[in-house]
């Protein structure tokens, strides 16, 4: 029997903090966007009410502009255009250039947390985290359909959620039609974070193509008898 997974939601993370990774960011260096927030708090401390509940505050848009935040967002700009667009079959170099909408600051304090929303208008969004211990609320992704409507067992591959709780560095880029929410901080803990949306310009005329490799059965499966699943690779139509 095949099984095939119906419209998939990629969410793609990374840890910029990986020494591995050699991005030329340190915690010293988040330390220094956390003092960059606080003056944004400091400057309008009623901010904005989107998403945010409770006691939770965020910024206008804008924070790309700020001179510390300049080397990051170049760094995020660059793991998307290597990264992240070669899923879409998108590089550098062929027509296109990132386009960067909006982005803004966000702090959840004890009791702050954000409802379940959608990022308009936009085609990847993404959180990137300044200061976090991975308590202060798991960042929660949403199924708009619900798999069942009666009783039934419960099991991680008809999941209505997951939940991600990310520390100081981590990264998180998805579309920007995920519902998606974060849990209330029941910590004394603030956490730090800004958000962004972005999409992509024409340089050129040049469209959308299809990305190497790409095979219609790469969500396909068949199931083994002890219950895996294995992906199926070879099967003709």
């Amino acid at each position: 029997m095949a099984v095939k997974l119906l419209f998939p939601t990629p969410l793609f993370m990374v840890d910029l903090l990986d020494p591995n990774l050699e991005l030329g960011l340190d915690e010293n260096y988040f330390r220094l966007l956390k003092r960059e927030v606080d003056e944004m708090r400091k400057n309008d401390p009623k901010g904005r009410k989107i998403s945010n509940a409770d006691t939770g505050w965020q910024s206008n848009d804008g924070v790309d502009k700020h001179p510390a935040f300049r080397k990051l967002w170049k760094v995020v700009e660059e793991y998307i255009t290597d990264e992240v667009w070669d899923f879409w079959g998108l590089s550098k170099g062929k027509g296109h250039v990132l386009d960067l909408h909006n982005s803004w600051a966000n702090i959840n304090d004890k009791g702050a947390w954000n409802k379940p929303h959608k990022h308009n208008g936009c085609w990847l969004s993404g959180a990137l985290y300044i200061q976090a211990e991975g308590d202060e609320g798991a960042f929660v992704a949403l199924a708009d359909t619900s798999p069942v409507m009666g009783d039934f067992p419960n099991s991680p591959r008809l999941s209505e959620k997951d939940e991600f709780k990310p520390k100081t560095g981590m990264l998180f880029v998805f579309l920007s039609g995920l519902t998606h929410m974060v849990e209330p901080n029941l910590t004394d803990n603030e956490r730090y974070s800004v958000s962004f949306n972005a999409g992509y310009k024409y340089r050129t005329n040049k469209g959308p193509f299809v990305p190497e490799g790409y095979t219609h059965l790469e969500s396909l499966f068949d199931i083994t008898p002890d219950g895996k699943l294995l992906q199926v690779s070879m099967l003709e139509e």
